[in-house]
């Protein structure tokens, strides 16, 4: 079930988990998986997103820009 306090048109920070068969970014705000469409993303990075859908289960966002990007050594380079 989506998380209740995930609305559609909000921004939030999202980290990317993995990436979808079209190429999609794929992560979870809380208990909701979020799919970012049409977006040229990386595994773990961050990126700020906005909600465009919410279904029961999942939610759809678009890309708005990268936040952090994770080096080889586990730290974070703010950008």
């Amino acid at each position: 079930m989506a998380d209740e306090n995930l609305e559609e048109g909000e921004v939030y920070e999202l980290k990317v988990d993995a990436k979808g068969a079209h190429g999609e970014g794929i992560g979870k705000i809380g208990n909701t998986i979020v799919f970012i469409n049409n977006a040229r993303t990386r595994i773990s990075n961050i990126y700020a997103i906005k909600v465009t859908k919410v279904h029961r289960t999942f939610a759809l966002a678009e890309l708005l820009k990268k936040k952090k990007q994770f080096i080889g050594n586990g730290s974070a380079l703010e950008l």
